[in-house]
């Protein structure tokens, strides 16, 4: 940014017009009629105003406090030009003045020293050679009343003081208007230097208020002072979060702050506020009046490019091994089925290698799973319109399981939203999520459906929920629930919501199972990097 330079300033008009001054001066003009004329009215000293002609004072007093208010009035409104005005105000000013000494006996009274007011705010207002106008009419207006007292009275020449009193009114015009320049010009420098700060402000707020990384300002109380909306939307915070304790709101974040200001430097650490926010890295710089600035990342990125990395390298690994595996599972299989048919009718024989048969169908079943995940293709994230395609897909699940409709209830709060994301890719891990949700269900309930699927948007997120009206999640389950090979349900491989929170974390999603809801809950959440909406 560069410095206003003098060259710069000056090629811009000579000088600001600003009426501000113009409607100081007559609050002034206001309050010295009406002293002019309380005085007179209420007989305060000095005694000598209206002493020579007491009528005509009263009259001109009266008539100088209505045009003084209306000239505020019209100052105020900033009615016609600005130029003029100011010109017709002044020359009434020397006019009204003149009078007052006049009727009041003359330049002894030391009245004529209100000109050099006038004078002087003319050359601050319209200086130039105006000025030296206002300046000249002045002097002429005192040299016309010391002629007619000297013609209407004792004879004596009081032209010195008239003189001296004329020199006094060209040197503070000329005093005036060079300081009038010095202040005006210093006034465009320090308004130009006021708007680029102004513009500057509000480029670093908007660049802060825009920002993907969370922006968190608390002082040494642990108070929040400032937050940007990416803040608030990975801490789940509102928008009034300011002034609030951060341990009351987020007591992790406030734990891990508390203890990187004991010089921990291992205390700030990738933390997840709740289930359905997503998870957030913390970096802390600590100001010079003790304040302290966190800035928090989102991990997701980072996430999906690890995770994307992981899967190639566990899909490599896994392919080999299983294929590996396959073989001698087919070769046990085969025989066991031999061994069933040579003895066929003997009880315990049957017993024994239906065991074999059944466990190496389950171990098969796994390993379809360890080569599906090898074979996965490269995410390509398409848009998605979700209304339409969960519509489809609650069609789909159903004919295929001989469901009825009914059984599944699907809830639209965001009918025009659509997300980023890999469609053959979420529709694996909406049918693993569904199917775990009807097979838990509880069927008892035939009021209501088994299955909720409810698409709505918080915290300018696309979030889809899959509940069902089964017990739940058990806590002791909840500590494993997305580890590969942990399941409780008879026959499973632990692998499907292993793998569903794996293509989430691929395409940038997020699975999460929320255990605080009323009854069993898996959310997919969008951020919103990956988020539109449709207008």
């Amino acid at each position: 940014m560069k410095w206003l330079s003098f060259k710069s300033v000056s090629s811009a008009p000579s000088f600001v017009i600003s009426w501000r001054e113009l409607t100081i001066f007559s609050a002034y003009r206001m309050f010295l009629a009406i002293m002019l004329f309380a005085v007179f009215e209420l007989r305060l000293p000095p005694v000598f105003l209206g002493e020579v002609n007491p009528d005509l004072y009263l009259t001109i007093s009266q008539f100088y406090l209505f045009t003084a208010l209306g000239w505020l009035v019209l100052s105020l409104n900033q009615w016609g030009r600005f130029s003029t005005q100011t010109q017709i105000q002044l020359i009434s000013d020397i006019v009204f003045i003149t009078l007052f000494v006049h009727t009041s006996g003359g330049l002894p009274t030391g009245l004529g020293t209100l000109l050099v007011v006038v004078v002087g705010a003319g050359a601050a207002l319209i200086p130039g050679r105006m000025s030296v106008f206002i300046a000249a009419m002045a002097t002429l207006s005192v040299l016309l009343e010391v002629s007619y007292t000297q013609i209407t009275g004792d004879g004596v020449t009081k032209y010195s003081h008239a003189g001296m009193l004329g020199a006094t009114f060209f040197v503070t015009a000329l005093l005036a208007q060079t300081l009038s320049q010095k202040m005006k010009f210093s006034q465009v420098v320090a308004e130009q230097h006021a708007q680029n700060a102004a513009k500057s402000a509000a480029l670093n707020e908007h660049i802060i208020s825009s920002m993907q990384t969370g922006v968190l300002v608390v002082d040494e109380y642990g108070v929040v002072r400032l937050s940007n909306e990416s803040a608030r939307s990975l801490l789940g915070l509102n928008n009034a979060s300011t002034g609030i304790l951060l341990s009351d709101t987020v007591p992790a974040l406030s734990k891990q702050l508390l203890m990187w200001r004991n010089h921990n430097e291992s205390a700030l650490q990738t933390v997840q506020i709740r289930p359905d926010l997503p998870e957030i890295h913390a970096r802390a710089a600590e100001l010079n009046n003790g304040e302290t600035v966190i800035y928090l990342d989102n991990t997701s990125a980072l996430a999906q490019q690890a995770q994307q990395l992981k899967l190639a390298s566990l899909g490599r690994l896994t392919a080999s091994i299983a294929h590996e595996v396959r073989n001698p599972l087919g070769a046990i299989s085969h025989a066991s089925e031999l061994l069933a048919e040579t003895h066929n009718g003997n009880e315990s024989s049957t017993k024994l290698t239906d065991i074999i048969q059944r466990h190496s169908a389950r171990v098969n079943g796994i390993i379809e799973t360890i080569l599906e995940m090898s074979r996965r293709k490269a995410v390509k994230p398409t848009l998605v319109a979700l209304t339409p395609w969960l519509n489809k897909f609650v069609n789909e699940f159903c004919e295929l399981k001989n469901i009825q409709a009914k059984e599944i209830e699907l809830v639209i709060d965001c009918s025009l939203t659509s997300v980023n994301m890999d469609a053959e890719q979420l529709h694996q891990v909406m049918w693993n999520l569904v199917e775990n949700a009807w097979h838990y269900s509880d069927s008892k309930f035939e009021m209501k459906p088994r299955i909720q699927i409810h698409l709505h948007q918080k915290n300018n997120e696309a979030m889809i929920d899959v509940m069902d009206n089964g017990r739940g999640v058990s806590e002791k389950m909840q500590l494993h629930l997305f580890e590969p090979f942990h399941s409780d349900r008879t026959g499973g491989t632990g692998l499907g919501l292993y793998l569903a929170r794996e293509l989430c974390q691929a395409n940038g999603a997020r699975l999460n199972y929320l255990p605080d809801q009323q009854q069993s809950c898996f959310r997919i959440s969008f951020p919103l990097v990956n988020q539109r909406t449709l207008q």
